[in-house]
């Protein structure tokens, strides 16, 4: 092989490398029977949720794992695959994926989720699974924050029922002390 060919095959390898560690996740999916439109297609979905449907030979990936130190993907690269990166939110890619093989009985076999990578960490299909199915960041902030808030605010209600509760009592004792001034 040419140096040329090899320095070639040496810039997809960093490209993917790249992605992969700037991605809030990656997804190793299978995509055996699916055909150019249906591909196409996805690639809009997940452009649409900030990820990105990205198809490299299995040996480009073969040596990015390697080199990153994620060989539990290697074990997965059979068939025709595909990297699903998620760059602002990682469930996003996942998530998009999952739905896809929900649309219809054709879709379910058509797109597998093998495995994946979460902030550095392997996942298997399972967990990958189950990751598309949590929330998005930017709601679960939201959640989180209603969850610190709810205490302030009952505290809040109570103070001010409290300070109601003593404004009435005093006003009640200034009512009696003016009717015992004019008897």
């Amino acid at each position: 092989m040419s140096e040329k060919a090899i320095a070639a095959k040496q810039v997809v390898v960093d490209e993917i490398k790249e992605k992969i560690e700037n991605s809030q996740s990656v997804t190793l999916v299978g995509f055996d029977r699916m055909d150019v439109k249906e591909i196409t297609d996805l690639r809009n979905k997940f452009r649409e949720s900030n990820s990105e449907y990205k198809v490299y030979k299995n040996t480009m990936m073969r040596f990015a794992f390697q080199e990153l130190g994620y060989d539990e993907l290697i074990d997965d690269l059979k068939g025709s695959n595909a990297l699903i990166f998620s760059n602002e939110d990682l469930v996003n890619g996942p998530k998009v994926a999952v739905d896809y093989t929900k649309e219809g009985d054709e879709q379910k076999d058509k797109l597998v989720l093998k495995a994946g990578v979460v902030e550095g960490n392997y996942q298997t299909a399972e967990q990958m699974m189950k990751i598309a199915t949590l929330p998005s960041t930017e709601v679960l902030h939201s959640m989180l924050a209603n969850v610190l808030q709810a205490p302030i605010r009952t505290l809040a209600g109570d103070l001010n029922n409290a300070v109601a509760k003593i404004a009435i009592v005093l006003d009640a004792v200034r009512e009696k002390k003016e009717q015992a001034g004019e008897e």
